[in-house]
């Protein structure tokens, strides 16, 4: 069962320019960039793709608990699923991860980065095991 409310930082993003936003160093914006975009020709690609499948990049940075004054529920539904049905995780710099999920049907992917702690955190609130 999912918990109603839960309160955690977290900046969201749909284009792939808004990666120069996230409060990340420079080199780790570049290294995510590259995994992003590999498998297409370009950024361009890669954004026109994003907008078709309606693409996300959450970025997590903590979790203070469970609170009244937290995230909505369906962003805690999508969470919970990218955190259950993870399609790929690549270790990043600085204890980083970067994990990809296909949430529905129609192909949206919602990849978060967040520390690797965090993950593990996520997960075991969650109750979920991806081993």
């Amino acid at each position: 069962m999912i918990p109603i409310f839960m309160e955690f930082n977290m900046n969201k993003i749909t284009k792939i320019q808004q990666i120069s936003t996230l409060p990340i160093t420079t080199a780790l914006q570049e290294q995510i960039l590259s995994i992003l975009t590999e498998p297409f020709y370009d950024e361009t690609e890669t954004q026109e793709v994003w907008d078709e499948l309606q693409c996300e990049l959450w970025f997590l940075d903590s979790i203070s608990g469970l609170t009244a004054d937290g995230v909505d529920g369906s962003d805690l539904e999508l969470l919970e699923r990218a955190l259950t049905y993870t399609e790929f995780e690549d270790e990043l710099e600085q204890d980083m991860v970067l994990t990809l999920s296909i949430v529905d049907n129609s192909g949206k992917g919602i990849y978060l980065l967040m520390p690797k702690t965090l993950l593990a955190e996520l997960c075991q609130h969650f109750s979920i095991c991806n081993e």
